[in-house]
């Protein structure tokens, strides 16, 4: 095991975040206390400002693979930053925040738990071989047909019903990816959860929302279902 209280460099950028034509560096400090793994905690982003003092916050969450991204989320035409990580081990959840400057300070714009409060979708098994998203008012369904008999046993009775025990959910995000349309000039936020049936290792598709932040808001552009190459063969 490392010295777990020596805090190293994760990762640093340079972008122009405190005006429109600044060159100003991120740093993302942490302490990585096990020899051989990419875990970091004790995290603390700082924002050396060009030609003038620094300014730091603590990061407030632990995770794996930490790094930076600098861009326009929010149509400012200035960096915001963003701090990118997973958690949740093997199963793959994301980290993703987002600051932007203001004011001498560094505040926060976005995050996965913001998102979580914001996620409207639910799941169920029906009859038919058939799963049903609810995702606000848009409705979505996937053929499970094609599933082994032994798969679908462990759903169905005999009779066609589902089962009482067995249910669908839709996991916390995996994915956040900056997009940038070509003729665009800030960033979007292209955002994958799983949707989970009987068993965490069993992907029955994604949704996929596609968000912008401009003004700091959250708004969605769009929202949708991706199917998995079974699925498209069935």
């Amino acid at each position: 095991m490392k010295n777990s209280t020596q805090k190293t460099i994760i990762d640093q950028k340079t972008s122009n975040i405190t005006s429109q034509y600044s060159e100003d560096k991120v740093i993302l400090l942490g302490e990585q206390p096990y020899e051989g793994s990419n875990y970091t905690q004790n995290m603390e982003l700082i924002l050396n400002i060009e030609n003038r003092e620094s300014i730091s916050i603590k990061f407030p969450y632990d995770g794996y693979d930490m790094q930076l991204f600098l861009g326009d989320f929010n149509g400012n035409n200035k960096a915001e930053i963003m701090v990118r990580g997973s958690f949740g081990g093997s199963g793959g959840f994301e980290i993703a925040v987002i600051y932007k400057y203001e004011n001498n300070q560094l505040i926060e714009i976005f995050s996965q738990s913001m998102f979580d409060k914001e996620n409207n979708c639910r799941g169920s098994f029906k009859e038919n071989y058939k799963v049903h998203i609810k995702c606000g008012d848009k409705k979505y369904s996937i053929d499970i047909s094609n599933r082994p008999k032994e798969y679908l046993d462990l759903i169905y009775n005999s009779d066609g019903s589902v089962k009482p025990e067995v249910t669908v959910y839709i996991d916390s995000p995996y994915a956040f990816y900056p997009v940038k349309q070509v003729y665009s000039h800030y960033y979007y936020l292209l955002i994958q959860q799983r949707i989970v049936g009987i068993v965490n290792a069993d992907t029955l598709g994604v949704i996929e929302t596609l968000a912008n932040l401009l003004e700091d808001k959250y708004s969605q552009e769009y929202r949708g279902l991706l199917l998995l190459p079974s699925q498209l063969e069935a």
